[in-house]
């Protein structure tokens, strides 16, 4: 790992970034600002052949609508887990960022070389004009997911390759010394964990485990994380997860990728979603006795958490997805194979984001609409705008390892009340490695 020196320096650089062609979010895309990290090390094909790009810093973008200009901080960041890597306070005022890998040493060729990461960086980002990081501390081990509680005063992080949870406090835009804890469920304690979900409420927490296959619950009482009901089953590598901004479900997506997918170039899995609607109270409710149950008496547990199904995301992987703020739709960006390197069996020359109704009630998921992305390499950043007219999405890099780019999408609801997305304007050019979008509001 670099000397936290190094970095003090390199953080201290602020560059303002001129987009070609005066580009620029629409002056009327919902937001103060929109944050983008951009990875300056990796090429999208280095999944597979593990060969890095000309080096270049990690990166923290803030676009402002309307404004052809944006400002960078040098910030360690990492394309290589889910892209779940920054999160904001409640009030905006503050982002956190995890580092999961390390920047490289300049000389360095392949991703063998990049050392775990360690570092967990705060940035005031109340001037979406004049970014400014303000606090770098040293993880127990590397750092990946990290969420805010909705109070601002909590801030949790997966340290996915211990299989634990640090719990940070945080006040006036400081992280204090963390509370660290396994997963307190037996036969699942030191599995990898990528991703972690406070509730709406700030009462619960969602926790997935990459690889058991597994989604797991907490409530939080008393500063501790208790486990709530049992582990529920998912399809083969879930990742990032999402609330419905009511709190009654949670939605993970899964790449069902498994390691005979080599074999089979990379190009013949389905992305699913699955869908979990949330038990908070344990209280329990089921009737007295199950159709299939042959017992003279049954009693129901407590906490029962209810799997509602898995919904195809997409053929190819799904790694990143988006729910509006009014929980009325999901956008979902699938990188298909545009990421595999030149001349490989599976390789796309694009990819496709696909847009989905919620039914908050129901948990229920269905496809609207799916546009093909030629030229789009890698996009795992997706976010609506506030009031759901804008969607944004990442392209990593061009195709020879140019620079990456913001496309913005309008959303469309048509008399079917099916929904559409149109582009609009030209691409805003974005530092190489673009991977992560998240709106200031």
């Amino acid at each position: 790992m670099r000397p936290l020196v190094a970095l003090t320096f390199a953080a201290m650089i602020s560059p303002c970034f001129t987009p070609a062609a005066a580009q620029s979010l629409p002056a009327d895309f919902d937001a103060d600002a929109l944050l983008v990290l951009s990875d300056g090390a990796m090429l999208a094909s280095g999944y597979i052949d593990g060969r890095l790009g000309p080096r270049a810093l990690d990166q923290l973008s803030v676009l402002v609508p309307g404004k052809a200009t944006f400002e960078s901080l040098a910030v360690s960041n990492s394309v290589a887990l889910w892209p779940n890597i920054l999160a904001l306070t409640p009030d905006n005022r503050f982002a956190i960022l995890t580092e999961p890998f390390a920047e490289p040493d300049e000389n360095a060729k392949l991703f063998s070389e990049i050392e775990r990461g360690q570092l967990l960086t705060v940035v005031d980002v109340s001037n979406p004009l004049a970014p400014e990081v303000i606090q770098r501390v040293e993880a127990p081990s590397s750092p990946a997911a990290v969420d805010v509680h909705p109070s601002g005063k909590v801030v949790a992080v997966t340290l996915p390759f211990e299989g634990q949870i640090a719990l940070y406090p945080f006040e006036d835009g400081q992280l204090g010394a963390p509370t660290t804890m396994g997963l307190g469920i037996e036969g699942l304690e030191g599995g990898f964990v990528p991703e972690f979900k406070w509730r709406p409420d700030g009462q619960f927490a969602a926790v997935t485990l990459g690889g058991a296959d597994r989604v797991l619950f907490f409530k939080y009482e008393n500063g501790e994380l208790v486990p709530w009901g049992a582990p529920m089953k998912t399809a083969p590598l879930p990742g990032m997860g999402r609330w419905t901004p009511d709190g009654r479900h949670f939605i993970v997506t899964t790449i069902t990728a498994t390691a005979d997918m080599a074999q089979l170039a990379y190009g013949m899995n389905t992305s699913l979603f699955a869908v979990f609607a949330f038990d908070d109270t344990d209280t329990p409710d089921s009737p007295p006795r199950r159709a299939d149950d042959r017992k003279p008496e049954y009693t129901s547990p407590g906490v029962q958490h209810a799997r509602l199904g898995h919904i195809p995301g997409g053929i190819g992987y799904v790694e990143s997805f988006a729910i509006s703020p009014d929980g009325s739709l999901i956008a979902a960006a699938n990188m298909r194979g545009s990421w595999l390197p030149e001349g490989h069996a599976g390789r796309t020359e694009g990819s496709e984001v696909s847009i989905f109704t919620l039914d908050q009630d129901l948990g229920y998921i269905e496809h609207s609409f799916t546009l093909e992305l030629p030229g789009v390499i890698l996009p795992q950043g997706i976010t609506f705008d506030a009031d759901s007219s804008y969607l944004a999405v990442t392209s990593f890099q061009g195709k020879d390892g140019e620079p990456g780019a913001l496309h913005i999408f309008s959303i469309e609801k048509l008399p079917s009340d099916r929904y559409e997305i149109r582009p609009i304007g030209t691409p805003i050019t974005l530092p190489r490695g673009a991977h992560f979008l998240k709106i200031l509001k």
